[in-house]
């Protein structure tokens, strides 16, 4: 099919291709009004005293540092934790997950390690989320501790690594909408295409359609 045709079923189904454009457009128009996200995210690694524990299997602490770990994910998911985040002004939204080192299906949790992610399309509510939110992390653990009788210089601790800071999350523009220009490209040679297949398979092709009029047009004969 050379481009000639192409054109020609184009006009012929103009209809199409204008509302695949204003899709098109649509889609661009609301990706450049779109805010950008920012996040900031680092590894939480649990640990005692002054530095974290090695991760290293055959370290005894490891087991109870990766327990303590997994609960704090579970109370910082809970409803009064992230009350408690939103009323000392952190606003952006934010996750604190446990390292899985497999899968959703099933987890390994083999590090007392998780990641703190806060996100929002305000850099300064991310920093401030995000510090509240290890903050809050912090109190709960060591009043969770203070409860059990722990000591202050056996309890567990969090060490924060790897600090991110508020960074923009859009990914590229010039890939982004460069993608959009290909789909729409290929939307605009294909749907029409198929839309003319389907009308000739419906229709009948003007050449078989002809050879059927010439076939009832002409006179029948009987045997004798």
């Amino acid at each position: 099919m050379n481009a000639r045709n192409v054109a020609v079923i184009l006009r012929r189904h103009l209809v199409a291709v204008t509302l695949i454009l204003m899709t098109s457009a649509g889609v661009a128009y609301d990706m450049k009004v779109t805010p950008v996200t920012y996040a900031q995210s680092a590894t939480l690694v649990f640990g005692v005293g002054r530095s974290p524990a090695e991760p290293n299997l055959a370290n005894p602490l490891i087991d109870p540092l990766i327990a303590t770990e997994v609960t704090m994910a579970q109370v910082m998911d809970s409803p009064a934790a992230q009350s408690e985040v939103r009323a000392a002004g952190g606003t952006a939204q934010f996750q604190f997950v446990p390292e899985n080192l497999y899968s959703l299906q099933y987890p390994y949790y083999a590090q007392p390690s998780a990641t703190l992610t806060a996100t929002s399309p305000s850099p300064s509510a991310v920093t401030r989320t995000f510090t509240v939110a290890a903050q809050v992390l912090a109190s709960r653990l060591a009043a969770l501790q203070e409860r059990a009788g722990v000591l202050p210089q056996h309890r567990i601790r969090t060490f924060i690594a790897g600090d991110t800071g508020p960074v923009p999350q859009p990914g590229s523009p010039a890939r982004v909408f460069g993608g959009l220009g290909l789909l729409t490209v290929v939307a605009l040679l294909m749907v029409p295409i198929f839309l003319e297949r389907h009308r000739m398979l419906a229709g009948g092709r003007p050449r078989d359609r002809l050879r059927e009029r010439v076939v009832r047009a002409a006179p029948t004969t009987t045997g004798r």
